[in-house]
């Protein structure tokens, strides 16, 4: 199968970095079962680790508002 057209938007994209090390909170779910751990720094869910503490599997989760949710 050959690609079609070609480089995404924005490509390469941003270089790999670590979040800042400012945390204000650390959490994970109140179930005995929860195998997903969270921080939270400048306002914003900094990382997600999951299947363990120690395997970060996102960095730097946000999230938009749009003008109807704002109402």
């Amino acid at each position: 199968m050959e690609a079609i057209g070609s480089d995404a938007p924005g490509w390469p994209g941003i270089p790999a970095r670590w979040t800042s090390s400012a945390k204000s909170g650390v959490g994970t779910s109140r179930g005995p079962a929860s195998r997903v751990w969270f921080t939270i720094g400048h306002g914003i869910l900094n990382e997600v680790y999951y299947p363990d503490v120690d395997t970060a599997c996102t960095r730097d989760l946000g999230r938009r508002r749009t003008p109807l949710e704002l109402r």
